[in-house]
């Protein structure tokens, strides 16, 4: 099976626009905005599979090929999931004991008069599967996982001094297409890095061993110095590609479509493949940052190896906006980028190089020294790594210079030789490149008599404050105490945001006093966000009073980011058996106004009672935060609070502490769904019997809201109520919520009630999906309900595929053999069965062309119920407005074989209860105490995690086998013309 989509590609040959063209070529069909060029400058077989760029401090391009790509020389795979995570049979050796690999690290230089390199040479060859580089400290850090290693090069002769040394053990190589990348210098210093999405790493801190930082996708950093490791940021998908804008700020980007970008802060966390991983470490994050907010989105949905422009060539309007490349639309596009309070906002600004030619995979993206943008194409015909066998084209590879009219050819240089005050000089040049490079010889050379014209030069209103400041702190004695109480009141925003970051990282616990009053004082939005990641890191004592200020800011609540960090920063105050220090209550909440203010009311308040019910459902301090809520708003808001923390959970009493305020509750809140709902999972009789009466009420208000209640707590006497109300209601919304409620139980009067044939036969085709739903959790219900099918007591034709498929993964024998008699086979199609299909379709549209507007016909009736194109159409699936929809091949196959290869974020779930169900869906939401799944029906199911015997993804896609079946060849024909057709023009 895994062989389709070579099959496919040989079959579908006149449906590639490229086909592997030369570099020549290649460089002729590119198109680019009115004043730019686009040029081959290295090719094959000088370079092949470029996955990294770099120019040193003599203006050398350096180039990693990743030549090993996708499987580690040596290793032999043990087990490989559907996610194509592999267990490998060993940990393999570092250089230079471990088994050589292909990769190389390779430098060009010599360039002619039309900037084409003529030489190469490389610095170290044998790599296997190194995925980033940096340059830096008279050597080379590579990222060859499990390993961090360091090439020295101290005499400069572009031969490693020896071995290198291994700086970090651990790093993921489960999934080599999400390895760790994307290394380069922060401007504090620190070497960061970018982690992927299906490989998890475990990390040894060097500075505390004993230390273990464990994670899949997100930022990280090293320092060289201290050999301290962090986690900086987690989650935001299969990121590769970071960069830091003038101000400091990290964007890296994502694998998710219609979105750019992620703007990742210190100690944030962020949208994460939680099907695959679960919920973050931290479970108590109470919420994640999405992707920055995108209009008019183009392209597929990898965005890659991007940088925020900061050279001075390009015109002024893309100056300080996000360039990077788009895989599946081989191309470059260069992205808006707007403030939006302590973060950003974008937008699709314009096509900046169209390649063409289906085979250009641009996978890198970095500035030049003389402004111009140099882009890594990987060049293959694949684009998805969904086949695990090695069919990848590793003869070529090109890197193109993208240049604008009039951009000057540089004169040879070599920085190395500059004295000390010409690089200071260089830290006001308009090309952030020359800036970058000036700071790392600044820090590495540690001139003393820099330090002086340093701290002058921060307190300059320009970008050179910045420069100056990240270059001091990273020098000895370059930050004083006196220095950082005079920056924090520097007129320049990001100044004052880097010195309260610089502080707390450098742990000048003498200037953490200062921090409150400043955060009482300060009008930023960027340096509050920074006074919130800060109090994260920052010892208790010190940073509550800063938290403290934070919230009494009222507009903060207003931020896209304010409020979740500041959260964050609570939260990590709390997480010990305490959960809240007197103290520290009393500072939050001392007045009846602090309750009030809008980022303690909307966001805090909540979260802090889930966070101490977490703890302990009887916490002492969740009495008192009832006890002295000042009105009804805010009591509620803490009750939701503890509701979240025990949802699943059931009591058959409450807690000692929470006796007597869950009284006084139910006497001031009578009729507050919340204080009931949470009055029932404490198991307190008198509301359990409310809901009870509440439900068999005919016409009462809120009845499917009391059997919700009643249902999450699984009452014992529920079963006999739901089969005694049902026939009696007429409320459509009632009987739904009824049925949902009978599939929680296994009771043999709901069976037999649901599969009495006399009212099911009669009762409505929607009533009869929805029994279904219930009745097919189970091997032995279902069963029985085709029984009555095979009896003809009900419709054979109402049962869909959809519904069937799923039964057969219970391996009941009878169940199976009652559906194959009564539908036929409906299992997945042979391999064999696929690769005819496959050539078949290949064949038809080959015979002639679709129509687009018909497409769009019979995309609505078969596909959008799960699929969206341009805006229209459901989620369930993925939107396939950014999919690889001109790549016919890769079409053909994921239609006719769906289960061959499955985005990660929406591979099913198969969800197995202890009391027998089984829920197929893909997990679209989880707590510490829940999983919600949603079905191919579009309906969602939250289950206890109490209730699960096991959660395991599920091999089989959501989308049903032999879709095509059903369709003539014009239908076809007219399906693919609409999938691979241009948006409509707005």
């Amino acid at each position: 099976m895994r062989l389709l989509p070579l099959v496919v590609l040989l079959l579908l040959s006149p449906f590639a626009v490229g086909q592997g063209f030369s570099p020549e070529e290649a460089e002729k069909r590119m198109t680019v905005p009115a004043g730019f060029t686009a040029r081959v400058v290295a090719h094959e077989p000088m370079i092949r599979q470029p996955l990294s760029l770099s120019f040193d401090d003599r203006g050398r391009l350096w180039v990693l090929q990743y030549l090993q790509y996708p499987n580690p020389a040596g290793l032999k795979a043990v087990t490989q999931d559907q996610y194509l995570r592999t267990v490998w049979d060993k940990v393999p050796d570092p250089p230079p004991h471990g088994v050589k690999g292909l990769d190389r690290l390779t430098i060009c230089f010599d360039p002619d008069e039309k900037g084409v390199y003529r030489q190469s040479k490389d610095f170290v060859t044998g790599l296997n599967l190194a995925s980033g580089f940096c340059l830096g400290n008279g050597g080379v850090y590579v990222a060859q996982p499990p390993y961090l290693l360091y090439y020295a090069d101290k005499n400069g002769d572009d031969v490693p001094d020896g071995d290198p040394e291994v700086l970090l053990k651990g790093f993921g190589l489960d999934d080599t297409h999400s390895l760790a990348n994307s290394l380069q210098w922060g401007p504090d210093g620190w070497l960061y890095g970018a982690a992927g999405s299906t490989s998890t790493s475990k990390i040894a801190n060097p500075a505390n061993p004993r230390e273990i930082v464990e994670f899949q996708q997100g930022i990280w950093r090293y320092h060289p110095k201290t050999r301290q490791f962090e986690l900086f940021s987690e989650g935001g998908g299969n990121t590769y590609g970071l960069d830091f804008d003038r101000h400091g700020q990290v964007i890296a980007g994502t694998n998710y479509g219609g979105l750019a970008m992620l703007h990742q802060v210190q100690g944030a966390y962020y949208r994460k493949g939680f099907a695959k991983h679960g919920p973050l470490h931290n479970p108590h994050t109470y919420g994640f940052f999405e992707h920055v907010p995108y209009k008019d989105f183009k392209g597929g949905h990898v965005t890659c190896g991007g940088i925020v422009y900061q050279g001075d060539t390009f015109p002024t309007e893309m100056h300080d906006q996000y360039i990077a490349a788009n895989l599946l639309s081989n191309a470059v596009y260069w992205h808006k980028l707007t403030r939006d309070g302590s973060t950003f906002k974008a937008a699709h600004g314009g096509d900046l190089m169209l390649a063409n030619d289906t085979w250009h995979r641009p996978v890198d993206v970095i500035l030049s020294p003389d402004g111009s943008v140099f882009v890594a194409d990987w060049y293959d015909k694949r684009a998805a790594h969904l086949d695990p066998l090695d069919t990848w084209d590793k003869t070529n590879g090109r890197v193109f210079k993208l240049e604008y009219a009039g951009t000057p050819k540089l004169p040879a240089f070599d920085l190395r030789a500059k004295s000390t005050a010409a690089l200071i000089g260089l830290l006001s040049h308009v090309n952030g490149w020359w800036r970058r490079e000036a700071r790392r010889l600044l820090v590495e050379r540690s001139d003393a008599a820099a330090v002086p014209v340093l701290r002058k030069l921060t307190g300059e209103r320009t970008q050179v404050a910045l420069e100056a400041l990240w270059t001091l702190a990273q020098m000895s004695d370059g930050l004083t105490v006196e220095h950082a109480t005079e920056l924090l009141k520097h007129s320049d925003e990001h100044v004052r945001a880097w010195a309260v970051r610089l502080i707390v990282d450098q742990n000048r616990a003498e200037l953490f006093a200062l921090l409150a009053d400043f955060a009482g004082k300060e009008t930023s939005a960027v340096v509050l966000a920074q006074l919130a990641c800060s109090a994260k890191r920052m010892p208790a004592d010190s940073a509550w009073p800063v938290i403290v200020r934070l919230i009494a800011r009222d507009e903060n609540a207003a931020d896209p980011f304010l409020p979740l960090l500041t959260w964050w920063a609570m939260e990590r105050h709390m997480s010990d058996a305490k959960g809240l220090s007197a103290t520290a209550y009393s500072l939050l909440l001392p007045t009846p106004d602090s309750w009030r203010r809008p980022m303690m009311a909307k966001y805090l308040l909540e979260r802090i009672a889930q966070r101490l019910a977490s703890l302990n459902a009887g916490h002492e301090l969740l009495p008192r935060l009832l006890r002295e809520a000042p009105g009804r708003a805010e009591r509620v808001r803490v009750v939701k609070g503890i509701n979240a923390a025990i949802s699943g959970q059931s009591f058959e009493q409450p807690p000692k502490p929470m006796a007597e305020a869950l009284q006084q509750l139910l006497k001031l809140d009578p009729e507050d769904s919340d204080v009931i709902r949470l009055a029932v999972r404490f198991g307190e009789a008198k509301s359990i019997q409310k809901m009870l009466e509440t439900f068999r009420t005919e016409g009462a208000p809120n009845r499917s809201a009391a059997l919700q209640i009643l249902a999450e707590v699984r009452r014992l006497e529920l079963p006999a109520e739901l089969v005694a109300v049902y026939p009696r209601t007429k409320d459509a919304k009632l009987r739904e919520a009824i049925l949902a409620a009978m599939a929680v139980y296994s009771d043999p009067k709901i069976d037999d009630f649901l599969l009495d044939s006399k009212w099911l036969a009669a009762a409505t085709a929607g009533d009869r999906t929805a029994v279904r739903r219930a009745l097919f959790s189970r091997p032995a219900t279902a069963s029985r309900y085709l029984k009555l099918v095979e009896e003809k007591q009900l419709p054979p034709t109402e049962v869909s595929l959809n519904e069937l498929r799923p039964l057969l993964q219970f391996s009941d024998k009878e169940l199976s053999v009652r559906i194959e008699k009564l539908y036929g086979k409906i299992g997945p199609a042979t391999p064999g069965e696929k690769q005819a299909r496959i050539g078949g379709v290949g064949l038809i549209l080959n015979a002639q062309k679709g129509d687009p507007t018909a497409g769009k016909a019979v995309f609505t009736k078969n596909c959008a119920a799960c699929h969206q194109l341009f805006g229209e159409g459901n989620k369930i699936g993925p939107d396939l407005t950014t999919a690889d929809r001109k790549n016919t091949a890769s079409l053909i196959a994921n239609i006719v074989d769906p289960s061959s290869y499955i985005r990660t974020e929406y591979v099913q779930h198969e969800a197995n209860t202890t009391d027998g169900r089984k829920i197929t869906g893909l997990v679209v939401e989880t707590t510490p105490q829940t999983v919600t799944i949603l079905d191919a029906q579009n309906k969602k199911t939250t289950l206890a995690r109490n209730d699960l015997e096991d959660l395991k993804p599920s091999a089989v896609s959501m989308m049903p086998d032999k879709l095509l079946d059903g369709l003539s060849e014009p239908q076809i024909r007219d399906l693919f013309a609409y999938l691979r057709s241009e948006p409509p023009k707005k």
